[in-house]
């Protein structure tokens, strides 16, 4: 590591170190994800409950995302989660990253707690969650497809935006 650190810096800007355990990187990536998974879900909640409020679900992300959560995560994956934009292609989805490869990546976070005894118990909503985007045909779409199954528990139509997959 020590060799490879001055490359590291000149890329990446700052290098965190975690001990010797090779697998101790995996492990933070896992818990990456997994709070990326779990803020895509509270996304879609908290909107599923603003439009059938009445509100405009694209207005109150907005806000949002402008005020107590104006980070990436909340900008990138809250905007594409309040246009309902899934797609890979789609302007607020570019590339994406696929349903499917979320939910691997939830299943491992879960493998990982079970090995070490770390509870996880918002994990297996997600996981569950994913299982459900797939058996529906979308494992192929942004992992912020979830918020299409969010969207549809609560009883709003959202066919108009799965013309296109």
């Amino acid at each position: 590591i020590d060799s490879a650190e001055p490359v590291l810096r000149a890329t990446a800007g700052q290098v965190f170190r975690f001990g010797e355990d090779a697998g101790a990187g995996n492990v933070v990536k896992l818990c990456g994800n997994f709070m990326i998974a779990s803020a895509i879900e509270s996304s879609a909640e908290a909107l599923s409950l603003a439009e059938k409020s009445g509100l405009d679900r694209v207005k109150v992300m907005e806000m949002l995302n402008t005020t107590i959560f104006d980070c990436l995560i909340y900008k990138g994956y809250g905007n594409r989660v309040a246009a309902r934009q899934h797609i890979p292609g789609q302007p607020l989805v570019g590339p994406g990253f696929q349903l499917d490869l979320g939910a691997k990546d939830v299943q491992l976070a879960m493998n990982a707690a079970q090995q070490v005894g770390a509870p996880m118990p918002f994990a297996s909503v997600l996981r569950d969650r994913f299982i459900t985007q797939q058996a529906k045909g979308r494992g192929k779409m942004d992992w912020s497809t979830i918020g299409l199954g969010v969207s549809e528990d609560a009883g709003i139509d959202v066919s108009q935006h799965l013309a296109d997959c």
